[in-house]
């Protein structure tokens, strides 16, 4: 009932069940007033038969009123009385004496007891008066037999309502066919209103005859239209503004100053959970080609090492290659260098495979360099060319064979994790623009526990994504997640969700099945996706994305705006927020292209009621900008770094109970 009251009753419903209303109402009514009119006519029927009886037959037995005929009198009453009309004749004398009664006192079976007792009939008694000549001989009483009057009403009842139900059959059938067809453009309206309010444009082109239906129509179809036009417009200066300032035409990977900007938007997130490495790759050979060949030979050996990079590197989680200038590519990625041993070989085996003749100098360099957190641009790129330049010492074959962990450990060690590992949560809030302690969410990490030792979460899920093995991560982690939701069910709260899982339908049917056992999870729950992984294939996430909705979670697009690509997309994506990727933040005081680009968003993802969100805030003179320019949340240090989520078990040292930390509390609902 609650559901109802919150989701409205359909118009359809309502219309359809007040017709349905009245025409019960007016079906019984008639019945009703029928069976009465015909009642009251029986009543005043039997009256009249009465009496008329009692003067007939009064007449008829005057002259054997002497006490020698009566036995005439009394045979000629009887044979009237046993007629069956009557239920008693009595002739009482004028000294108050009996002279005969007839009663009959039989019932009337076949009409039903609860129609008599709904429906009674009074027997009326009529009086006639018997004189012998000219002195009162006494008084002749006719009851008449309220038998016969109710198999009368009775039968006259059952016709009445066997018409009167086919009246009303008929009726709603031809009501039913003609609001069908009434309800046909409200359907169509009502549809697309649903698909304006999930972020889906679309005209209806069936205008309805009806006038209020065509107002509501055309008003939506030129709110569509106004929308549509505000979007292309502000999605053609963005893309056009991204081009010239973040991309390499020849390319398509971000320029130098993208790669500044997330180099600023991460080393000073640097842990030894979260790694970064920085890779080189310069083009020894470019200048000999391009002088000795052409430009356009040039420009196509440039292209094949993006090809080659972004091969390899793109498979790497949240990996980045920018193209510095002419002969020089870095890459960004959020890994040690141990575990991208295997890695660099794949590239310097892939590099070596197309060298010919015209790379004279080789057919591209490559240097690799763990970033150190805090570390300058400087400094990082000044050992990456250093490195270079020298060319790789190390002895790549040795370190495959002697520190690469092979694929069946990884595998073993995850499919452990999955069984039996210790999973842990840190959170972070989400704070609402413009507010004190307010939240739009709770963003959860997990970390998770292998033997006592605490696993690198970047490496655990980028081998789990090549042995796919990422749904079940995501499968433990909610599951895990649970036990902390329902101690706080009225806070928000995200979970990041990989890849793998936002296209898995098997996944998507797990979730639904795991949310009617659990059902904590169907309200105030956000799953966080990657651009990247969304933009894999619009289509089919789009339609994930609605199931994940249907069951009452939120979506939120993290990372936004690292894919350099034109923000069309969202049309139609039935999403809550977008985050915008901290590169965008940290030169946002000085750089007017970025503070350009977050306030498009915001008018374009209001537009579509989509909330904007910002993160990796440090700095006050940010945050003020933000908010100022339109940003609905801010996640950053400045507002408050992850806290762990705190576990204590109970006295049976079974059931763990989890508490947050004094600051964190304080953005709790």
């Amino acid at each position: 009932m609650s559901r109802l009251f919150k989701n409205g009753l359909s118009l359809k419903t309502q219309v359809y069940g007040l017709i349905i209303v009245i025409s019960v109402v007016s079906f019984v009514v008639r019945v009703v007033t029928d069976v009465e009119t015909t009642r009251d006519y029986l009543q005043t029927q039997m009256g009249s038969h009465a009496q008329d009886t009692a003067t007939s037959l009064g007449l008829s037995i005057s002259p054997y009123l002497e006490p020698e005929n009566l036995v005439i009198a009394e045979t000629m009453a009887t044979a009237i009385f046993d007629s069956g009309y009557y239920k008693e004749i009595k002739f009482t004398n004028s000294q108050s004496q009996v002279v005969f009664d007839l009663e009959n006192p039989k019932r009337v079976e076949s009409v039903p007891n609860w129609f008599i007792a709904l429906s009674s009939l009074k027997a009326p008694t009529m009086q006639s008066e018997l004189n012998n000549g000219w002195i009162m001989a006494g008084i002749l009483e006719v009851t008449s037999h309220t038998g016969q009057s109710y198999v009368t009403l009775w039968e006259h009842t059952k016709r009445s309502f066997y018409g009167s139900f086919l009246i009303l059959i008929a009726s709603l059938a031809v009501a039913f066919l003609i609001l069908r067809e009434v309800f046909k453009p409200l359907k169509a309206v009502e549809h697309q209103a649903h698909l304006v309010t999930r972020k889906r444009f679309t005209l209806n082109e069936e205008i309805p005859v009806a006038r209020e239906l065509r107002t509501v129509t055309k008003a939506i179809n030129n709110m569509v239209i106004n929308l549509q036009s505000t979007f292309d417009s502000l999605t053609k200066q963005t893309q056009a503004l991204t081009e010239e300032v973040y991309i390499d035409s020849l390319t398509g990977l971000g320029n130098r100053k993208l790669f500044e900007n997330h180099f600023s938007s991460v080393v000073d997130t640097i842990t030894t959970d979260a790694p970064l490495t920085a890779m080189m790759i310069t083009l020894p050979s470019l200048t000999n080609i391009n002088q000795t060949v052409s430009y356009q030979d040039g420009d196509a050996h440039v292209k094949d090492v993006s090809v080659i990079l972004t091969k390899i590197i793109g498979n790497l989680t949240n990996s980045k290659i920018f193209r510095l200038n002419g002969s020089t590519f870095i890459a960004l990625i959020p890994y040690d260098t141990q575990f991208l041993n295997r890695t660099r070989l794949e590239i310097t085996d892939a590099f070596s495979k197309q060298k010919n003749s015209l790379h004279v100098n080789g057919f591209a360099n490559f240097a690799i360099l763990e970033v150190n957190k805090g570390s300058s641009i400087g400094s990082v790129l000044s050992a990456l060319d250093t490195g270079s330049t020298i060319g790789d010492t190390i002895e790549t074959n040795k370190i495959d064979k002697d520190t690469l962990f092979s694929v069946k450990q990884w595998r073993t060690l995850i499919q452990s994790i999955i069984d039996s590992g210790e999973v842990s949560f840190s959170v972070q809030p989400v704070k609402r623009a413009n507010s004190q302690n307010k939240q739009c969410y709770f963003e959860a990490f997990a970390h998770f526990t292998h033997e006592g030792e605490k696993v690198n979460n970047g490496h655990l899920f980028a081998m789990a994504e090549k042995l796919n093995l990422t749904e079940e991560l995501d499968k433990k982690i909610i599951r895990n997640f649970v036990n902390v939701k329902e101690q706080y069910p009225d806070d928000v709260f995200a979970l990041n969700v990989s890849k793998a899982s936002l296209y898995s339908a098997d996944f998507i049917q797990w979730l639904t099945l795991y949310a009617h056992t659990k059902p904590v999870i169907k309200t105030n729950l956000i799953f966080e996706l990657h651009e990247i992984s969304l933009l894999y294939n619009v289509h089919i996430a789009s339609k994930h994305i609605d199931a994940i909705k249907d069951i009452g979670i939120n979506v939120c697009i993290e990372h936004f705006g690292t894919s350099l690509t034109s923000f069309r997309y969202l049309q139609g994506l039935d999403i809550e927020y977008v985050k915008i990727d901290g590169s965008y933040i940290q030169d946002l005081l000085d750089n007017s292209q970025s503070q350009f680009f977050i306030q498009t968003v915001n008018n374009i993802c209001h537009g579509f009621g989509i909330k904007v969100l910002a993160c990796l805030i440090e700095k006050p003179e940010t945050l003020k900008m933000l908010e100022n320019l339109g940003c609905d949340g801010v996640q950053g240090n400045l507002i408050m770094e992850p806290s762990k989520v705190l576990t204590s078990k109970n006295r049976d040292n079974v059931n763990k109970e989890f508490t947050f930390c004094a600051d964190t509390l304080k953005f709790c609902n």
